[in-house]
């Protein structure tokens, strides 16, 4: 039903703005081309519009002014198929699966359009103070046509009254015959919007007169208009922005107390001497300090204790596979127990309790905790 509608709709300007009367088979094909890449091409920005929405919340920084479409690179891509793939929560996994099907749609009318520009002529593009028979009427006479001949046939033509800057004028010139079509090209309004309420024959019989009254005014409303969608997407994409600098500054607070919590903590391995000993990550000598082996690796130390908010580590027997802790030697050996820290022993040596009496001096330190 929607293509049916939108076909009905293509027919309607194409006969309002078809330049003329003769029925030429090669001129409708162009006019029909030139309207279906007006629409694909309002149907791109459409589509960017909508992406354009979507990037702050995925952290993708918007452009300072949106083209017509920019797809995702193929690393972009890959990068949010693998969000997509790895995203537990359903709002954004939802969120990034649209990101990546709009992109997809982006691509497919931008390829509609480049095959639906290619069969036709370069048109004009309108600037201030141009007008649909003056574009008409210069592009006739660059053909070699006399100026009689060329305003005669104008004469038989659909002229419109009104063009505003943006516009796109195509002209098909076929074995004698002109017809032109008028496209939004960037205009933010349709042909259509600005001479829907003008009467078919008035347009034909009084253009000339109708364009002297109103020129001025045509291009104050056009100005008006113009600057009225500037403002809007001025206001749009200051919208956006702001969305992502509060999403800039959650993600740096965020980022900011992870590491306060980093360097505020102990990040230690509990393990039995004989495992630590074995696996070369402890020397344990029986006269001097504890101190690294050579199995001594960052990766290991994967737990950590707050020191901003606790200061003992409980250690179980059972959690290591022992009938009771003896004793809980603190490696490196540059911490002295009763110094720096205290171990005191549940019942039956069941757990023993790691107190941090200073706990200053293991902010942000790497310590092993070997249980015999």
């Amino acid at each position: 039903m929607a293509r049916r509608g939108l076909a009905g709709a293509l027919l309607l300007p194409a006969a309002l703005f078809l330049a003329c009367r003769r029925e030429d088979a090669r001129i409708r094909e162009l006019t029909v081309r030139a309207a279906q890449a007006d629409e694909a091409a309002q149907e791109l920005r459409a589509a960017w519009r909508a992406q354009l929405v979507r990037l702050p919340r995925l952290r993708v920084r918007p452009p300072a002014a949106a083209p017509l479409a920019i797809p995702f690179t193929p690393e972009q891509v890959r990068f949010l198929q693998a969000r997509v793939n790895a995203e537990r929560d359903v709002s954004l996994k939802a969120l990034l699966q649209e990101a990546l099907d709009q992109d997809r749609r982006i691509r497919d009318l931008g390829e509609r359009l480049e095959r639906l520009g290619g069969g036709l002529p370069v048109p004009d593009q309108a600037g201030p103070g141009d007008s649909h028979h003056g574009l008409a009427l210069r592009f006739l006479k660059g053909r070699g046509i006399p100026d009689d001949r060329a305003r005669a046939m104008l004469a038989q033509a659909r002229i419109l009254p009104r063009i505003a800057p943006g516009f796109l004028v195509y002209h098909f010139l076929v074995d004698g015959a002109y017809a032109t079509w008028v496209a939004q090209g960037s205009a933010p309004f349709t042909p259509a919007a600005l001479n829907g309420e003008e009467d078919l024959e008035r347009l034909g019989a009084s253009r000339d007169a109708a364009r002297a009254r109103s020129g001025g005014l045509d291009l104050a409303l056009a100005a008006l208009l113009a600057r009225k969608r500037a403002l809007e997407l001025e206001v749009s994409q200051l919208r956006l922005q702001r969305e992502h600098d509060l999403e800039a500054r959650d993600f740096l607070r965020a980022e900011g107390e992870e590491a306060d919590r980093t360097l505020g903590s102990l990040h230690f391995l509990v393990a039995t001497r004989e495992d630590l000993e074995a696996a070369d990550i402890v020397a344990l000598p029986f006269l001097g300090r504890s101190r690294a082996g050579p199995g001594w690796q960052d990766a290991l130390f994967v737990r950590h204790l707050d020191l901003r908010r606790e200061r003992i580590l409980l250690i179980r027997a059972v959690d290591l596979g022992l009938p009771r802790i003896e004793r809980v030697q603190v490696v490196p050996g540059a911490f002295e127990e009763g110094l720096h820290y205290r171990v005191t022993f549940g019942p039956g040596r069941m757990e023993a309790a790691v107190e941090l009496l200073e706990p200053d001096r293991f902010r942000n330190g790497k310590v092993v905790f070997a249980v015999s």
